[in-house]
Formats: structure tokens, C-alpha cells, sequence
């Protein structure tokens, strides 16, 4: 076999591209982070620089405007100049000086201009001065002229004002040069800083990208040494598997071969009971089929485990009555019961809120039978209630089903060993009352198959309770109740056999025969259907997978007839079990329901059902018994009607055809025929039941539930070889 690598070097390669990634996300980013830094660093020395030169530009300015104004009215009183021109221009260099201040005033700059010293108060006397002009320059607007006192007035103002705008100029001038060195200075140092923190988170980047080089290279060694793991598990895997299918394939042949010789001498036990014996024979024969019986019981829960562990324990859903289960269940241990001194009671709702429910009848009552026979086992002298509940929560509605009894109840410690595999309480239960501690495992795997939980509790001493509970569905119908076989001559019927499996032909013919009946013979679906058009038959048996036509479609067919015949009885005789092939034959009209390997009393009650009454005939659940028929006690029932020789010739038959069907298998197998597969393993599955090869069907049937391959053909080969070998030993 070829075993794929596991995934993880695909996510270690996914890894390893995003690990680059992010590396070359994070140099992107440094240089990025830089290349920022460095521009608000330029921009906020640019803006600083600009602010403070617009404050220096200003009181530049402001001092300029002052001398301006000083020299021309300084020059007009020394040429005594009274012209209105004179005056005009004087008034507009107060104006300009006048703004000038304004700017310098709603200027948004550091008043100390990067110094020590506020230039506020110096700058609030400079406008103070400039105020003080302003009724002098106001009347020469007004009247257009001035007197030279006034101007000698202004003069000397202008003096006092100039010296204040020139100490504020050259104040400024000096900060502003100052300031410039020491930003230049910190500026440096700011540089020198960010160079250093750059470089930090350069080494940090760098430690960063090699320590993820380390891990990648680390992730990268990791993975393959979990795909090698990976490799390793699956080996292991396949290997315990294999071991696991071996297991189960022993248990099958174990149970198979341990269940003829135990058939053998239960039936033989039974027979010489039936018959008069002394006190003392008559006694140890009960002691041989008592631990006949438990050795079977075993058995059986042995491999329901194994099947439970495959995942092959099956359960079939269908409308049950779960009262009568219930009862049945306590009727069939009354006895065992009072054999051991206890009394039994059984407490049911009346009336029922659920009279019919889906579930699984057959399981149910296993696990009824499993909880009531440890509850009778492990109490002497007392009581054991079985008691059922219908409950309503908000949940939904749920059955809750108790097992009570007065017995030697258990502990904590022993509470926690229920339910486990092959576990008993301690040592002294299993030699004291036996048993293998599957059951209470294979009912809680049964219960939870229905959806359902399981729970107990104890006491020493004291007693136990064993619980479970199963969600309703509730149905309003029940299958037909099975008619009730009559002891006495049998009438003679016409009966058609529609069958295409030579073998299954042979052994149902000869039953029929055997119990006096008629029979006509039909090889396939349209070969029924022009039979049962000529002929009156009392009932068809009709299989259900046939090539060319199948029962069903002949079924329908044939309900679709006019006249008297298209309302013969039709019954299916198909090893189809299932609750959706049941419901397929009652939709095509079918009266009735058997499954294969049909047997002698199978076919006596169909008979007995349907001549004397004209009743639909019984319908067979269709599970497997729990003591199902092994291939002696299958050749012991055939040779009783076609007598040793014919049923020799049988297994050539079958040997014939099995080989003819396992050649048309591997062809379906390779071509990927799923419908041509399931019927031929349907036909080949009825010809081993009905020659009693059961765990060839069985692996069959299992087979119809998988994908087939070449590997599964050859298994069904091997083990038809086995059964060629085991009868010619």
C-alpha cells in the first residue's frame, strides 16, 4: 500500500512564505518609520525657523517705519516746511508705523523670541508711544495742517520711540541668533539620538529576522519529523487494523464453529428430555442444557462485543409496541425468577401515552433481558420491579425504563467499574455467580445506538437500580401480527417460486415439496410477470433482487393486472432486512414479508396463513436470531427433505454459481458498477444462507455497505475456499 505524507510539509511551506513576508514587511517598515522621522524633524525645525524669522522681519519693519517717520518730520521743522504735501506724507508714514505695530501686536510668536527676556512690556510702551501721536496726526488729517511746536512734539516722541524699537530690534536679533546656535546644537544631538534609536531598532529588526530564520528552520526540522511520525502512526495503524479485522474475522469463525457442536448437543438434550428418563439422568441432562445455554449466552455477548467494537452492531428502527416488549421480556425470566426465590413485578403506565413508538424491538428487549437477568442473578430471597415510565421535559417526550431489585448491591468504587468491557465489581462476583462483564457494555452501546443514556445507582447491601431512557417517536401503526401456525395436514397449493439463484431455487422447491405444495418456477421478474397472467396461483413468492426485472417492479406489475389475479397473495422472500425494503414491498402491494434462509416452519406458517383464512402472511422481522442456524443444523433441516445426496449436489450448485458470481464481482469492481454489485452480492448472499454458510453471507451483506475492490473480491473468494476446505476435511 502506498501511504501518503501527511500535510504538515505543505504548512510548513505556507509557513516559511509568510515568515519572508513579514520580514520584508518589517525592513519596509523600519525604513519607512526613518524616513518619517527624519521629515518631522525638518519640518518642525523649518516651521520654528520660520516664525521667529517672521518676528524679527517684523520688528525690523516696525523700527524702520519709526526712522522713516523721525526723518521726514525731523527734516520738515529744520527747512520749516508747512506745505500740505509735507504734512500728507507724514500722516501716511504714521499710518504705515501704525500697522506695523498691529502686525508686531497679533503676531503669534514667542514674545522671547528663543531668549531670556520678554519683549512683551517692551513692545506694550512702543504702542503706548505710538497711541500718544495719534490725536496729533488725527487733527492734520482734520484741518490739513500743523504748527512746527506740534511737530517739534512729535519729534521728540519719535527720539524716545526710536531708541525702544532699536533696543527691541537688536534684542531680537540676538535671541534669534542665539537661538539658532543652541537649535543647532540640540537639532545635532536630536539627530545623533534618532541615529542611535534607528540603529537600536535596526538590531532589533535584525535579531528579530534571525531568530525567525531559527525557528523557521526549526518548524521545517519539526515537520518532517512528524511526517516521518505521521508515516510511523499510519503504519502502526494500518498494522493494528489489520490485527483488529483478524480479531473479528476469528471471533466470526470461533462463534461459527463453537455454535455447531453447541447446537448439536443442546438440540440432543432437548430431544432426550422429551423423552422419560430416571430422576438422576433427567437431572445432570438439565445441568447440560442449563450451562449449554449460559456457555451460548456468551457467546453471543462476546460477539456482540466484537461487533460493537467494528462498529457493525446494527439496530433496525420500526413501529413496536414497547409494552408488550417489556412484558415478554419479564415473562421469559419469571421462571428463573422463582427458581431463585425472588419475586418479579412489573409496573406499566395505564393508560399508555406512547402505545407505539419507533425502536428496535429486538435490541430492546436484549437489553431488558441483560439488566433483568443480573437483577435476578445477584438477588436471593427478594424482589426485582422492571418498571416503566413515560416522561415529558423539555427535551421532548422520552420512556424511562427501571430495573429494580433487593439484591447485594454495590459501592462506589464498583459503580465506577459498570459499563467498562469485561468488568466486574471485583473478583469473588465472577467466581461466585460467572459471567463475562460484557452486558451492561453491549446495552449501553445499544442504548446509545437509539439515542437514548443509561445510568444506575446502588447501595451495599441495599440493592440497585439500573436506568435507562430512549427519546420517543411516536408512530401510530404496527406491523401485521404474525398468524399463529396450526398443528394438522397442510392444504395443497399452487405456489410460483420467483427466483434467479439456482441454488435458493432448489432448497425453497424442495421445502415446498417436502410440505406437499405445487410449485412453478420463474427465473426473473418478467418470467413471473407472464406466468401469473396465465395461470391462477394461490401465492407467489417473489424475491426481491432479480436481474432483467426485480420483485418489486414484478409485484407492481402484477397488482396491475384486471381480474381475480392481481390479487394473489405475493410474499417476499429476499435477504433485504431492512425497514426501507419493507416499506418498498407494501408500497409495490406485497402481503407479506420473509427473510432468507427460509426454512420449513417459514414456509408451513405462510402456508397455514393463507389457505385456511386468506390472511396476509406473516411477516418475519427479518433480524438475526440469537441463536441463528449453523451449517449442520442447516444441512440436518435440508438432507431431511432432499436427503443427503441432494443436498450434495446443492453445495456443487453452489460452488458453481459462487464461482460464476465472484468472476461478474471483480468485473463490477473494476468498472465501478455499484448497482451490478449490490446484485450479485444480494444473490450470493441468499445462496450461502440457504446452505448454511451464515458468516460468508453475513461479510456479504456487510460488503453491500462499502465501496468493492478487487481486495474485497478476493476475500469473498478466500473465504468460499475456506468453506470448500472445511468440508472436505
Amino acid at each position: 500500500m502506498t501511504l501518503r505524507a501527511a500535510p504538515g510539509s505543505d504548512v510548513i511551506r505556507r509557513v516559511s512564505k509568510a515568515t519572508a513576508v513579514l520580514q520584508v514587511f518589517a525592513v519596509v517598515l523600519l525604513l519607512g518609520l526613518a524616513a518619517i522621522f527624519v521629515v518631522i524633524i525638518q519640518r518642525y525645525s523649518t516651521l520654528q525657523d520660520g516664525i521667529r524669522e517672521n518676528a524679527l522681519w517684523s520688528l525690523y519693519q516696525l523700527d524702520r517705519e519709526t526712522r522713516k517717520l523721525h526723518e521726514g518730520v525731523h527734516v520738515a521743522i529744520v527747512e520749516g516746511d508747512e506745505t500740505n504735501e509735507t504734512w500728507r506724507l507724514a500722516s501716511q508714514r504714521y499710518d504705515i508705523l501704525y500697522s506695523r505695530m498691529n502686525i508686531v501686536q497679533q503676531g503669534h510668536f514667542d514674545r522671547k523670541l528663543g531668549g531670556e527676556q520678554d519683549t512683551g512690556p517692551m513692545l506694550d510702551e512702543i504702542d503706548a508711544s505710538i497711541l500718544k501721536l495719534e490725536p496729533i496726526f488725527d487733527e492734520i488729517n482734520r484741518t490739513g495742517a500743523i504748527s512746527i511746536d506740534a511737530l517739534r512734539q512729535v519729534d521728540a516722541e519719535l527720539d524716545v520711540l526710536m531708541g525702544k524699537t532699536e533696543g527691541v530690534l537688536v534684542y531680537a536679533n540676538t535671541a534669534v541668533s542665539a537661538d539658532r546656535a543652541e537649535a543647532r546644537a540640540a537639532l545635532l544631538s536630536l539627530q545623533l539620538k534618532s541615529a542611535g534609536l534607528v540603529g537600536l531598532l535596526v538590531v532589533s529588526v535584525g535579531c528579530l529576522i534571525f531568530l525567525l530564520t531559527r525557528q523557521l528552520r526549526s518548524v521545517r526540522a519539526a515537520g518532517l519529523s512528524f511526517e516521518r511520525m505521521a508515516r510511523d502512526l499510519r503504519g502502526s495503524y494500518l498494522a493494528a487494523e489489520a490485527g483488529n479485522r483478524a480479531k473479528s474475522q476469528f471471533m466470526a469463525t470461533m462463534g461459527h464453529e463453537i455454535r455447531t457442536p453447541l447446537n448439536a448437543i443442546l438440540g440432543t438434550a432437548e430431544l432426550m428430555q422429551l423423552q422419560p428418563l430416571p430422576e438422576k439422568i433427567d437431572a445432570g441432562i438439565g445441568t447440560i442444557r442449563r450451562s449449554g445455554e449460559a456457555l451460548l449466552s456468551i457467546l453471543n455477548q462476546v460477539l456482540d462485543f466484537a461487533r460493537s467494537e467494528d462498529g457493525k452492531l446494527t439496530v433496525e428502527v420500526q413501529p413496536t409496541s414497547v409494552v408488550d416488549v417489556v412484558t415478554a421480556a419479564v415473562d421469559m425470566l419469571r421462571d428463573r425468577a422463582i427458581e431463585n426465590g425472588n419475586r418479579i413485578e412489573l409496573e406499566i403506565p395505564s393508560p399508555h401515552r406512547f402505545p407505539v413508538v419507533e425502536t428496535d424491538p429486538t435490541r430492546l428487549k436484549q437489553v431488558l433481558l441483560n439488566l433483568i437477568s443480573n437483577a435476578i442473578k445477584f438477588t436471593e430471597g427478594g424482589t426485582v420491579t422492571v418498571r416503566l415510565e413515560e416522561r415529558l421535559n423539555l427535551g421532548g417526550a422520552r420512556l424511562h425504563f427501571e430495573v429494580i431489585d433487593t439484591g447485594i448491591g454495590i459501592d462506589e468504587e464498583g459503580i465506577r467499574k459498570l459499563y467498562q468491557p469485561f468488568s466486574q465489581v471485583d473478583a469473588s462476583i465472577n467466581r461466585r455467580f460467572g459471567g463475562t462483564g460484557l452486558g451492561l457494555a453491549i446495552s449501553k452501546e445499544i442504548v446509545e445506538r437509539l439515542g437514548g443514556t443509561v445510568g444506575v445507582s446502588s447501595k451495599k447491601g441495599v440493592g440497585s437500580r439500573f436506568w435507562f431512557e430512549l427519546p420517543v417517536i411516536e408512530t401510530t401503526s404496527l406491523p401485521a401480527p404474525a398468524a399463529v401456525a396450526t398443528i394438522g395436514p397442510l392444504p395443497t397449493l399452487r405456489v410460483l417460486l420467483v427466483e434467479d439463484n439456482r441454488v435458493n431455487q432448489q432448497v425453497a422447491a424442495g421445502f415446498l415439496k417436502h410440505l406437499g405444495q405445487n410449485v412453478d418456477l420463474a427465473n426473473d421478474g418478467f418470467e413471473a410477470v407472464e406466468m401469473a397472467a396465465k395461470n391462477d396461483y394461490d401465492v407467489i413468492l417473489m424475491d426481491m433482487q432479480m436481474p432483467n426485472m426485480d420483485g418489486v417492479e414484478a409485484s407492481t406489475r402484477i397488482r396491475a393486472m384486471s381480474g381475480p389475479r392481481s390479487q394473489t397473495p405475493i410474499i417476499a422472500i429476499t435477504a433485504n432486512a431492512s425497514e426501507d425494503d419493507r416499506k418498498r414491498c407494501a408500497t409495490a402491494g406485497m402481503n407479506g414479508f420473509q427473510s432468507k434462509p427460509i426454512s420449513v416452519e417459514k414456509l408451513r406458517g405462510v402456508i397455514q396463513s393463507i389457505a385456511p383464512t386468506g390472511l396476509p402472511a406473516p411477516v418475519d422481522d427479518g433480524l438475526p436470531a440469537m441463536n441463528e442456524p449453523s451449517f449442520e443444523a442447516r444441512r440436518q433441516e435440508i438432507a431431511e427433505v432432499l436427503g443427503e445426496d441432494g443436498f450434495a449436489e446443492l453445495l456443487a450448485h453452489f460452488f458453481d454459481d459462487a464461482a460464476m458470481l465472484v468472476a461478474a464481482l471483480e468485473k463490477a469492481a473494476q468498472s465501478g458498477d455499484g448497482a451490478t454489485r449490490d446484485r450479485l452480492l444480494h444473490t450470493l448472499k441468499g445462496a450461502a444462507s440457504n446452505v448454511g454458510f451464515q458468516m460468508l453471507a453475513d461479510e456479504c451483506q456487510d460488503m453491500r455497505q462499502r465501496p468493492l475492490t478487487v481486495e474485497t473480491v478476493t476475500e469473498i473468494q478466500s473465504m468460499i475456499d475456506d468453506c470448500r476446505r472445511r468440508l472436505a476435511a
